[in-house]
């Protein structure tokens, strides 16, 4: 593995508060607290974290502990960047140079306690999306899905050879660049197979990573396999958050060896464990224990046991070192005492002001803090992000891909789409032989389920394949694969095909069965005016889908907005003669549109037995003076309005609006990363550091 530049994360007097809403003062009567709806609320600070200072080496795993509550989640986020609703205080360094939560996601990987990962993606493409999307820095040249799938079909998702290679992109690059590329592909497509072989998945890399309701890998894979994919950007430091939940004993030492082995290489390990076992233990370098947001002991792990004996402690020779300071140090072995929080909070600041003045391990901790590692950050240590072109490109093929996979999806919006076109079709069969009363009824109530089956079925297809992605959309929008622009036409692009397919479908079925007028122009105009309401209907979902974040949400709040359009669609109301005030709401309703620009391709101009009833039956159910064209294009209007008004709400979705701060300020961070160090570290630097090497 190669070896990277050592990074020290060090903080000093580090905290974190939120609001929260305060507890009413009790009234005199009987102290029962008193609460008004009319009183306005007030809120306190609510301190997680006090005043933590402390130091990450790098070339370490530095393992954090204690129990639920004790804040560290909210350290691990804090530093990650990933935690930015509260109050921050304190100074955060890397390297001595002043950082933030904002400019460590420049340079270090984050695997969270949940693995969010595509469940139609195989291990082998989950890890190679890894490298595409976020190249490390060795990689300098962009390759095509085409590429590597070309790759995984020739050598089984093992060793490449030099003949799977990508050729160079134009003729008239010099020799030197062409085996640069070469080089850089070649490094590529070889790190796939170094991740898989370093954290034991080349059995499961051709295995679907599955989900709750298709079986894929398991969790001490899939864990392995997020791990993985932060491994491969080579990311100087990489935070882990509880990478052993939930895993058995043996996947849970698997995973803690291989975070030793990328400690190895000089990269920057921090991790949050729960209850490690004593193997797991005698793996991690250093040990962070908190308790109550407050520091219990920070060093090195083989003085954790000596340090909590000399406080009255001592670890039983067979014990569990982890075991023992959550159930004596922590909570004094009193279990009637762990669930008061009072206790539990006065026992933390007794043995947080017991490490602060007492211990020489937090003297040494302050003379990290004070004299870190001052080696520059070199520009190369930098996550990078593939260009726009390369992220659409891929995340079509992945979209498409996953499509594809869910195979069972597409059947079935297919039988469904041939299905209501028959229904509909022997419902309604022949229409036009029938008498004129019954052919205005039959056309009209075709027409109008056709208007509204294309625009509801579209909906809830969508939002149905959308929610269950939208979690992964965000988990991987935040850890920097790619940009929403790209997300958002990658999505489109592979839907839309499908989008118009459906209508025509339905258009070609139903159209000829129902005895619509015999007319090739008509017929077009009646597929159009599908396809427009079906795509109308696919942007609404995504609305949907975008605002809310369940499927049992959207299906509350889908009634609200549908049965407006229904009521208003052209045929349970004349619109032309409904309440003043609430006429506005049919302009608002595609299906009214789509119903109508339907009726007037039918009706206008229509003659049986030689009498003219078409125009005189318009005229009756008040659709409105619009053209078929005017109001195909009003539901493309409204279209397009809804995919705007979609876009806007994932990109409220990503930070509630703010956008990427690496992005944002990815100038201004780079630059105070790649500047000189504080100066108060420069100031009597030598004789700093010659004293705590004395000492």
């Amino acid at each position: 593995m190669q070896q990277t530049t050592p990074l020290q994360i060090s903080f000093e007097d580090l905290g974190y508060s939120v609001k929260v809403r305060a507890r009413p003062a009790p009234n005199d009567e009987g102290g029962k607290h008193h609460w008004s709806w009319f009183r306005k609320s007030k809120y306190e600070d609510k301190f997680i974290l006090h005043n933590l200072t402390g130091a990450f080496r790098p070339g370490r795993v530095t393992a954090i502990l204690g129990p639920s509550g004790s804040g560290k989640t909210t350290l691990l986020n804090l530093l990650a960047g990933t935690e930015n609703s509260g109050t921050t205080t304190g100074r955060i360094w890397v390297n001595g140079r002043p950082a933030s939560g904002a400019s460590l996601r420049l340079l270090a990987g984050f695997v969270h306690q949940d693995d969010v990962i595509l469940s139609t993606q195989t291990v082998s493409e989950a890890i190679t999306m890894s490298i595409i999307l976020r190249p490390p820095p060795l990689a300098s040249v962009q390759y095509s899905p085409e590429t590597i799938d070309n790759h995984h079909e020739q050598n089984g998702g093992g060793a490449t050879d030099d003949s799977v290679l990508p050729a160079p992109a134009t003729a008239n690059q010099t020799k030197g660049k062409r085996e640069k590329r070469s080089h850089a592909a070649h490094e590529n497509i070889h790190g796939t197979a170094r991740a898989l072989s370093l954290f034991g998945l080349e059995k499961c890399q051709h295995t679907a990573v599955g989900d709750t309701s298709e079986k894929g890998i398991s969790g001490g894979e899939r864990k392995r396999t997020a791990i993985a994919q932060e491994y491969v950007t080579q990311a100087p430091i990489l935070f882990l958050d509880e990478p052993t939940s939930g895993l058995d004993a043996h996947s849970a030492l698997m995973v803690t060896l291989q975070l030793k082995d990328i400690a190895s290489t000089g990269r920057t390990v921090v991790t949050v464990l729960h209850q490690p076992s004593s193997e797991m233990f005698e793996l991690i370098d250093d040990i962070m224990v908190l308790s109550e947001g407050r520091i219990v002991y920070l060093g090195e792990r083989s003085g954790l046991v000596d340090y909590v004996a000399a406080l009255g402690y001592p670890c039983a020779m067979y014990s569990n070192p982890a075991d023992h300071v959550f159930n004596a140090v922590l909570f004094g072995n009193d279990v009637h005492q762990m669930g008061l929080q009072s206790d539990t909070q006065a026992r933390a600041r007794m043995l947080a002001d017991s490490w602060e003045e007492r211990s020489d391990g937090a003297r040494t901790v302050r003379a990290l803090v004070t004299c870190p590692e001052l080696a520059p950050i070199d520009s190369s240590l930098f996550r990078r992000t593939s260009p726009p072109i390369v992220q659409l490109r891929y995340l079509t093929h992945r979209a498409f891909l996953n499509a594809v996979r869910n195979r069972l999806v597409i059947n079935i919006r297919l039988v469904q789409a041939a299905f209501f076109g028959l229904l509909i079709g022997f419902i309604f069969l022949n229409t036009q032989n029938r008498p004129v009363t019954v052919q205005r009824q039959n056309f009209s109530g075709a027409l109008f389920f056709t208007a509204v089956t294309q625009f509801l079925l579209s909906i809830l297809a969508v939002v149905n394949v959308f929610t269950q992605e939208r979690l992964v959309f965000v988990r991987e929008w935040r850890s920097g694969y790619y940009g929403l622009p790209a997300y958002f036409a990658s999505k489109n692009i592979v839907e839309l095909p499908i989008q118009v397919i459906l209508p025509i479908i339905y258009a070609s079925i139903s159209y000829w069965l129902l005895g619509l007028r015999q007319d090739g122009t008509r017929f077009v105009i009646y597929t159009v005016t599908c396809i427009v309401l079906n795509l109308c209907g696919f942007s609404f979902g995504l609305l949907l889908a975008s605002l809310f974040s369940n499927i049992a949400t959207i299906l509350a709040a889908l009634p609200g907005m549908f049965l407006p359009f229904l009521l208003f669609g052209g045929l349970l109301v004349n619109t032309g003669n409904s309440t003043v005030w609430l006429r506005w709401l049919q302009w608002l309703s595609p299906i009214k549109y789509g119903y109508s620009a339907m009726m007037k391709n039918q009706f206008s101009g229509y003659v049986v037995d030689g009498m003219p009833v078409g125009d005189s039956y318009l005229d009756e159910v008040g659709l409105g003076p619009m053209s078929i064209a005017v109001n195909i294009i009003m539901v493309m209007v409204i279209s397009l309005l809804a995919w705007v008004a979609a876009y806007l709400a994932l990109l409220h979705l990503t930070y509630k609006g703010r956008g990427d701060p690496i992005k944002n300020n990815a100038k201004k961070l780079r630059m105070e990363l790649e500047g000189p160090p504080d100066p108060r570290f420069l100031t009597g630097d030598k004789e700093g550091r010659g004293e705590t090497n004395s000492g």
